[in-house]
C-alpha cells in the first residue's frame, strides 16, 4: 500500500479545495496516485451535489462584472444555502467568476440555462452546500450608444444583498460630459436611488398600458367601495394613477439626498440641474435591480 503522507494529502487539498479526510480517503482509493485520486474526488463531488440540488437556496449575494471594452456589464445574483457560505471568499469569488463570464460571454448568454454547470458542481462539492444561478437572475446589459454603467452593490462595495446596475446616455453628440465628475456623481446617486427607492420603471411613459389599466380599475372599485359620488370617479382614478407613478417611476420619485439649496426635488429635476451644468442633456436610459431571494 502506498505511504500517503501528510504532505501528500495537503498538496491534493490545495488542488481541489476538498477536506482533509476526503482527500485521505480519495488517496487511499487511488493507492496514491494524485490524478486518480482528483478523479475521485469529482465522481464524488458530482454525487454530493446532485443531492444537494433540491435544497433551498435562500442565501447569496448580488455582485457586477464590466467586459474589459466597457460596452457591455452584468448585474447578477448568485445563490447558497446560507449566509455562511455567502461571507466566504471563496462563494464571494465564484459569483465575479461567473459575473465576468456571463459580461465576456460572445455570443450573449440569454438565460441561466446558457450558464456552463461544470464550475457550480465543482464549488457544491468544495462549500457543502447547493449553489444555484436562479432564472432570471442576471441582467447583462450591452451599450449602443455613448454612455456610462453605474453600479450600486449594499451593503459592500462589491458583494452585498441588493445591487443595481444603471446606464446613463446624452443626447445628440454630447459624449465629452460621460467624463465630467458631476455625470458620474448623478448616474451613481441614481443607482443608489434604484436601491432605496426600488422604482420598477425609468419614467411615466415605460409603464405599459395594462399596468395602467390595473389601477384605474382598481381605484375605480376602492371608489365605489367607499361610497364615492360616480360624478367624482374619473378625478379618484387618475390621483390614484399619479401616485402610482410617483411611487414606481423613477423620474417621478422624490429624490433621496438632500441637495443642496434646494428644500425637496423630483429625480427628473436632478437630472435637468446636472445636464445645465455639464451642458448636455442627460439621459437616464435603463436599470435592473436584484435582491438576494426576492422574487420578480
Amino acid at each position: 500500500m502506498a505511504d500517503i503522507t501528510s504532505e501528500l494529502v495537503a498538496s491534493l487539498r490545495s488542488k481541489t479545495g476538498a477536506g482533509l479526510m476526503d482527500c485521505k480517503r480519495a488517496l487511499t482509493q487511488s493507492g496514491g496516485d494524485v490524478e486518480k485520486a482528483i478523479q475521485i474526488l469529482r465522481e464524488q463531488g458530482a454525487a454530493s451535489a446532485a443531492k444537494r440540488a433540491d435544497r433551498v437556496t435562500g442565501d447569496g449575494v448580488v455582485t457586477t462584472a464590466m467586459d474589459p471594452t466597457g460596452k457591455s456589464a452584468v448585474l447578477l445574483e448568485l445563490n447558497c444555502e446560507t449566509d455562511f457560505v455567502a461571507r466566504t471568499d471563496d462563494f464571494k469569488n465564484f459569483a465575479t467568476e461567473m459575473a465576468t463570464a456571463v459580461a465576456t460571454a460572445s455570443p450573449a448568454w440569454k438565460t441561466h440555462q446558457d450558464v456552463p454547470t461544470a464550475r457550480f458542481t465543482e464549488m457544491a462539492a468544495k462549500l457543502g452546500e447547493n449553489i444555484q444561478l436562479r432564472p432570471g437572475r442576471f441582467v447583462r446589459f450591452d451599450r449602443q450608444a455613448p454612455g456610462l454603467y453605474a453600479v450600486y452593490i449594499h451593503p459592500s462595495g462589491t458583494h452585498g444583498k441588493v445591487g443595481v446596475l444603471l446606464e446613463l446616455g446624452v443626447a445628440g453628440d454630447g459624449a465629452v460630459a460621460l467624463e465630467k465628475e458631476e455625470t458620474k456623481i448623478l448616474a451613481r446617486d441614481l443607482a443608489m436611488q434604484v436601491a432605496a427607492q426600488s422604482p420598477r420603471y425609468v419614467r411615466k411613459e415605460d409603464v405599459p398600458e395594462e399596468v395602467l389599466e390595473k389601477e384605474r380599475k382598481i381605484a375605480q372599485e376602492q371608489a365605489r367601495r367607499e361610497n364615492k359620488p360616480e360624478k367624482i370617479w374619473d378625478k379618484i382614478i387618475e390621483g390614484k394613477v399619479n401616485q402610482f407613478c410617483l411611487q414606481f417611476c423613477l423620474m417621478e420619485q422624490t429624490f433621496v439626498k438632500p441637495v443642496e439649496g434646494q428644500k425637496e426635488v423630483t429625480v427628473a429635476q436632478l437630472v435637468d440641474m446636472v445636464s445645465k451644468k455639464v451642458g448636455v442633456t442627460l439621459i437616464p436610459r435603463r436599470f435592473a435591480r436584484l435582491k438576494v431571494g426576492e422574487e420578480e
